[in-house]
């Protein structure tokens, strides 16, 4: 049981598979981060209204479709 727990795979480097999704453009976009917190600023429209995550979380918490499916 011990050997099982230990062989688990690593866990992703951070900021490999990180996407940021402006709330107000809805859509991922680029950003910059304010200061040395984590609170980032859409490269698009200038706000501060940027949620981030993997693009599996961001896709369900949103509901975002793929493109053509709708």
């Amino acid at each position: 049981m011990i050997k099982k727990l230990l062989a688990r795979k690593p866990a992703p480097k951070w900021g490999e598979s990180i996407v940021f999704y402006c709330k107000d453009c809805e859509k991922t976009v680029e950003t910059q981060q304010v200061g040395r917190k984590y609170v980032y600023k859409c490269k698009v429209c200038g706000t501060k209204n940027v949620a981030f995550g993997t693009p599996r979380s961001i896709k369900g918490f949103f509901h975002i479709e793929e493109e053509g499916k709708k």
